[in-house]
């Protein structure tokens, strides 16, 4: 196709667009229109206007609760609802910007591409999705999700972005806190309904919480984590690993082995005779009598058998 020339850019009256720079407070794109010419979009396209150029703004969904204009939606069972922070299923499948202040039932316009309505923005500055739809600058402790970067003081380019890591993926960190979008692996028993996600990955394979509205987190404190066996034969005693918290032992994901030393032997030579003082082998233990009996080493060592180490916090991903 050849490029363009000014003369193709032209409105259905025929007449040319004019001052056509760069503005950040206006998308301005070449599209092919549907009989073939080209066109400035410089605000809203419909959808029967365009042939491969997706439109900012959809308006076919309907709301599932009372909605304001600039509140963050999210797609819930086919209806919009406001985007929430403080739950996995606050910030799933959350698609856009409310354009319009609706009721509950009401067909909502959602935003996508930007949103040009907000107030009091800071240029610059990132934005995360906050509680009952609203935005904030502060990343979110549980569930931070980017809804882009402020370009003025009312518009954010959307660019929705989160951890990409996949829910239960395990890390090490050098804090002393859990980083955001993480929870400490302690073994403690957290909602089932707040980190909905989680609970689905997991369900109860480290415990079952209180039986109905929690579940347990691994308990990974104190311990050295080992890949499991996975009928490989470099675990050993795989088949005796104990219970993780459901009831399941043996070779599996999240089943535990206590410390222990491998068997092993060290020899030590026994003299008889008539000489007055004996003496062990290499151990300086001297007796007036014949040595009948095994003798053993003194004890020396500590308290558990470990490599040299530093402290970390393993935190899985919600």
């Amino acid at each position: 196709m050849a490029v363009p020339s000014a003369s193709d850019f032209n409105k259905w009256s025929g007449t040319k667009f004019k001052n056509t720079d760069f503005d950040q407070n206006v998308d301005k794109t070449v599209e092919i229109l549907a009989n073939g010419n080209y066109d400035l979009n410089v605000a809203q396209v419909t959808a029967t206007s365009y042939v491969g150029i997706p439109s900012d703004q959809f308006s076919t969904i309907t709301a599932g609760e009372n909605l304001t204009a600039g509140d963050v939606v999210r797609i819930s069972g086919g209806q919009a609802f406001k985007a929430d922070n403080s739950t996995s299923g606050g910030i799933t499948a959350v698609v856009g910007v409310c354009n319009t202040t609706v009721s509950s039932g009401q067909t909502v316009k959602i935003d996508y591409g930007f949103y040009n309505g907000f107030s009091s923005l800071t240029a610059g500055t990132i934005y995360y999705i906050g509680t009952s739809g609203a935005i904030t600058t502060t990343k979110p402790s549980l569930y931070p999700v980017e809804i882009g970067r402020a370009v003025s003081a009312t518009r954010i380019n959307l660019n929705f972005r989160e951890d990409d890591k996949p829910t239960g993926t395990i890390i090490t960190t050098a804090l002393t806190s859990a980083p955001k979008g993480y929870i400490e692996c302690d073994g403690s028993a957290v909602s089932r309904t707040t980190h909905a996600r989680l609970f689905g990955e997991l369900g109860v394979i480290y415990g079952n919480g209180d039986g109905s509205t929690t579940f347990n987190l691994p308990d990974y404190r104190g311990r050295f984590l080992r890949g499991f066996d996975n009928s490989a034969g470099t675990d050993p005693d795989a088949a005796s690993r104990t219970d993780r918290g459901d009831g399941t032992t043996g070779d599996a994901v999240g089943t535990k082995q206590a410390d222990e030393l491998k068997s092993h032997k060290h020899d030590m030579n026994r003299h008889t005779g008539s000489s007055s003082y004996y003496r062990l082998s290499w151990i300086q233990r001297y007796s007036s009598s014949p040595v009948s009996t095994a003798q053993h080493t003194e004890l020396t060592g500590g308290n558990e058998t470990r490599p040299k180490n530093i402290n970390v916090m393993y935190c899985i991903k919600l």
